[in-house]
């Protein structure tokens, strides 16, 4: 997804979330959000797409969605043209429900599958490094070689081998 998008997406997420004013109120509306975006699967193409009247469009939303704040919410998305946008704003809405709740994601990449001790001491050092709770997820990437790939909200670490090379190659080639 381009980085445009992602940050309407962002933003479109943010502005859902301060509709709540507590955890458990930002909880059940993206569970109301999220439970809306299955039911309308079906017909989602039929709403992203833009040359279908936005009326139309919220027409149905008014008939297929029960909650009253997923529903108001689907209906500016449709009205302004971001239907598109649905899922990646769940995703959003997730994040920012992790840290209303003091949690935040991070991503570990390495060249192979990291044991179970390994995940554990990454997952420590991170959270005393960030001072606080993380969800981590891991992933394999075999064109890195050695080494891993953190990501942690907005801030990246890559400490592989390719980096180094790259590095390397750039000095030699300066």
């Amino acid at each position: 997804m381009k980085t445009g998008t992602l940050i309407l997406a962002k933003r479109y997420a943010k502005a859902f979330d301060r509709i709540a004013k507590n955890t458990d109120e930002a909880a059940h509306n993206l569970a109301s959000f999220e439970e809306s975006l299955k039911s309308l699967q079906g017909i989602s193409a039929y709403l992203a797409n833009p040359t279908i009247n936005s009326k139309v469009k919220e027409k149905l939303i008014e008939k297929s969605v029960p909650d009253n704040i997923a529903r108001a919410f689907l209906k500016v998305l449709i009205k302004e043209k971001r239907f598109n946008l649905a899922n990646e704003i769940l995703k959003e809405l997730n994040v920012l429900l992790d840290e209303r709740r003091g949690i935040k994601r991070a991503q570990v990449i390495s060249a192979v599958k990291l044991n179970e001790d390994t995940k554990k001491q990454i997952q420590t050092a991170l959270e005393n490094y960030f001072k606080t709770k993380l969800t981590l997820g891991f992933a394999e990437d075999k064109s890195l070689i050695s080494g891993l790939k953190i990501k942690v909200g907005d801030f990246y670490i890559e400490d592989s081998s390719r980096s180094r090379l790259s590095e390397l190659e750039n000095i030699l080639t300066e």
